[in-house]
């Protein structure tokens, strides 16, 4: 069932869950940033987590790190017990909203699956990778390893059973803003009312249809007109300083939407080309310097790609 081989590398790429009308059930990948697993059989039946290269201090406890738990959890499944190392590199940022739980978790599935003579198919891959999400954030939800393991944008139907939809992707530039500010999954998901208003509910349903309209019709006027968060978003505005102004700044620069990457702090907003990314990336940056908070930033078309074997 195991290759003959010792280690394998793979990359998964940071995400943005939600995109904005599609809480829990959309997210897209972005190229180039993301996380690195490098998984190394060893024979001696544990899951060890030898390094990990990061900016935060994040847990060598193999129960207590996204990456590792996934593989324990497969391991068991699949009663293999030769054991493996990790060692981890971290391209997201915890906390971030670019999904860097989701990355290191996929990233040491599509690892292991390297391992594999059969491979893991990609509904097992994100069956498995939900166990990393629920560590992090305390439930189970695929808006960010769906798109992590598929690339492009992906709608999650149904985790139970696993039911992912790949739509089309978009050409559109994606422009991505880390405040540093941790704003952690568990706490935004926390402040949430488990209720929504009726009209609420028929105006998001509206919305998230006519995204998914506009994807396949490639109605970038719809797309604009529908990317529009009644629910969710007036909720976690105030957890990032200067949330609402930076918004406006981003939509009057020309960004066809902006809003919450994922749970937050970071901020997205969309663009049809790479020079109005820019001009749109430099008056959002602005915009968080009169409130005193530096970022971090990228331009990143959303991306066919998903996690691979390097």
């Amino acid at each position: 069932m195991i290759k003959n081989i010792t280690q394998a590398i793979a990359f998964a790429p940071a995400t943005s869950a939600n995109m904005i009308v599609g809480f829990d059930i959309l997210g897209f990948a972005l190229n180039d940033v993301g996380d690195e697993v490098t998984l190394i059989k060893r024979s001696d039946g544990q899951i060890v987590i030898d390094s990990i290269e990061s900016e935060q201090e994040l847990p060598l406890i193999s129960s207590k790190n996204t990456a590792s738990i996934v593989i324990q959890k497969v391991c068991a499944d699949f009663r293999i017990d030769c054991g493996f190392s990790l060692r981890i590199k971290k391209g997201i940022a915890i906390g971030s909203g670019m999904g860097g739980s989701a990355a290191s978790a996929v990233a040491a599935l599509v690892a292991f699956n390297h391992f594999l003579e059969v491979p893991l198919s990609n509904e097992q891959l994100v069956h498995y990778a939900l166990f990393g999400e629920e560590l992090a954030s305390g439930g189970k939800h695929a808006d960010n390893v769906a798109p992590c393991i598929y690339g492009g944008v992906t709608l999650t139907r149904s985790i139970d059973p696993i039911d992912i939809i790949k739509l089309p992707t978009p050409e559109l530039q994606c422009i991505v803003i880390h405040p540093h500010l941790v704003v952690e999954t568990k706490a935004a998901r926390g402040i949430l009312k488990p209720d929504v208003a009726m009209k609420n509910y028929v105006m998001q349903s509206a919305n998230l249809a006519g995204f998914m309209a506009a994807l396949y019709t490639k109605d970038i006027g719809l797309l604009k007109r529908s990317l529009n968060d009644v629910v969710i978003e007036p909720q976690r505005a105030h957890l990032v300083p200067g949330f609402y102004p930076v918004k406006e700044i981003a939509l009057n620069a020309g960004a066809l939407a902006c809003s919450f990457s994922g749970s937050g702090p970071s901020m997205f907003a969309l663009s049809e080309t790479v020079r109005e990314a820019h001009e749109i990336a430099a008056k959002m940056i602005e915009g968080f310097e009169q409130f005193g908070i530096k970022t971090d930033w990228w331009i990143s078309p959303i991306s066919n790609n998903g996690a691979h074997v390097k």
